[in-house]
């Protein structure tokens, strides 16, 4: 690898800029809605048992997830280069720092969450469509994740498409869910009941907190969008744009959802349900309705594979343009204007992972450094502020800063904490790979001084 004396860069001509602000949203809301919604719930049931403190809870972790979506939206509209959070890493803090998360991105977030709803995605249509096997899942698997890199390498057009085609799906889908859900009756099997005394009766802020971990898991991944700036129109303008709005769709949506799972079942039912999505629709429709899920769920992780792939390699591109990647990897196809090589890269490591690990080891595999860096991203934005607190232009500056970060902060901080109680095994690993990666960028870089990353120049 070779070190430029000068980061951040961000070259972003050689990209085609063929994405409006709805391609930007679709992007935004696609990388947050995946699975999770159709199985956490439950999760949350079984340490929450009154269902007005339920839909406050999901509540809560959809503020938590709009303030994320603030602060990326104002170091988007200071920053609206290809890279996203890389960038906004090493403009903040140590080139390192930037480094790492690619590195995290490529072998742990990206890698392990693309293997894992992989696997997810197989082993649906073997449950409900097709019988596969065990030898079956894995291919399948390989095959939706080859299939759908291969998309984003001839280009960003055809990725758009897809996702956009995707997403429209699932939410088609999750409407149909809603209809079914409060057309089967006037009378909700849940009991709501808004008296402060029976809502937080027996509730403490250690049960609530042990309840925002699989929500904020669920509300995870508005900063995607961040990484192909330099395919989106207008970026400084659409970019912010988009991770409000796309965070305020997903809110809106899982709300509805959450709300239609209590309206049918009591939450003890939810709680109980290892399939809540297909109980609750098997409830209202049969067979058909629960046959109807499957497909939804299908659906849902196809979208989220497109929306992962297609944002993922754009940020090693950016890394590699700063020398802290091999070269071939900052090279765009000459016709197709993609990153190939990058694609490619993510799609070998996703392979490895998805025969070396099960779903569950692979997300909680992703707990610990996906939150690691939420928490250090919003953190970047309090030094930005603080070394140019009007940097010109059209800034989208983040309501209620510094607190709201803050609070960002503090609610990462306290998942990463979680992290290591309850997913040690995982939370080491990932840390090793983290505290080599710093080995090996000192190493490779030791006649260059440890530059830090430029903070000059921060309007694009």
């Amino acid at each position: 690898m070779k070190r430029r004396d000068i980061v951040s860069t961000s070259p972003d001509s050689g990209f085609r800029r063929d994405l409006g602000l709805f391609d930007a949203v679709v992007v935004v809301a696609g990388g947050i809605v995946g699975v999770g919604i159709f199985a956490n719930p439950s999760n949350v049931a079984r340490v929450l048992e009154n269902p007005v403190l339920i839909l406050l809870a999901w509540s809560l972790g959809g503020l938590v997830a709009l303030l994320g979506g603030f602060v990326w939206a104002e170091l988007a509209s200071r920053f609206p280069h290809v890279g996203g959070q890389y960038v906004y890493l090493q403009r903040a803090y140590h080139p390192v720092v930037g480094f790492l998360y690619g590195i995290a991105l490529l072998f742990i977030i990206n890698g392990g969450s693309l293997a894992a709803v992989s696997i997810l995605f197989a082993s649906y249509v073997d449950r409900s469509f097709l019988p596969l096997g065990a030898a079956g899942i894995r291919i399948a698997a390989a095959l939706a994740l080859v299939t759908l890199t291969g998309v984003n390498v001839v280009g960003v057009r055809a990725g758009k498409w897809t996702n956009n085609i995707l997403m429209t799906a699932k939410v088609g889908g999750m409407l149909v869910l809603l209809a079914l859900a409060f057309g089967h009756g006037s009378t909700p099997a849940s009991h709501f009941d808004a008296a402060p005394a029976v809502v937080f009766h027996g509730a403490s802020i250690h049960l609530l907190f042990t309840a925002l971990v699989p929500i904020l898991f669920a509300y995870g991944g508005w900063q995607s969008c961040a990484n192909i700036a330099g395919e989106i129109k207008n970026p400084a303008r659409n970019l912010p744009r988009a991770n409000v709005l796309g965070v305020i769709v997903v809110i809106v949506l899982y709300l509805s959802l959450n709300l239609a799972y209590l309206w049918v079942l009591t939450p003890q039912q939810v709680a109980a349900s290892p399939a809540l999505a297909a109980d609750m629709a098997r409830a209202v429709a049969g067979e058909a309705g629960a046959r109807f899920v499957a497909a939804l769920i299908v659906t849902s992780s196809l979208g989220f594979l497109a929306v992962v792939i297609l944002t993922g390699p754009r940020l090693y591109y950016a890394m590699a343009a700063d020398g802290l990647l091999f070269e071939r990897v900052g090279r765009l196809h000459p016709r197709y204007k993609t990153p190939v090589f990058a694609l490619w890269l993510q799609a070998a490591v996703s392979l490895v992972l998805m025969t070396t690990n099960t779903y569950d080891q692979l997300l909680s595999y992703v707990v610990f450094a996906d939150w690691l860096f939420f928490g250090l991203t919003a953190g970047a934005l309090l030094i930005v502020r603080y070394r140019q607190p009007s940097p010109g232009g059209e800034i989208a500056y983040a309501p209620g800063h510094p607190v709201t970060t803050i609070l960002f902060v503090g609610v990462a901080a306290g998942v990463v904490l979680n992290s290591f109680v309850a997913y040690p095994t995982q939370s080491l690993i990932g840390s090793s790979i983290l505290i080599a990666a710093t080995i090996v960028y000192f190493v490779l870089n030791r006649h260059h001084g440890g530059h830090r990353g430029s903070t000059e120049g921060t309007a694009p």
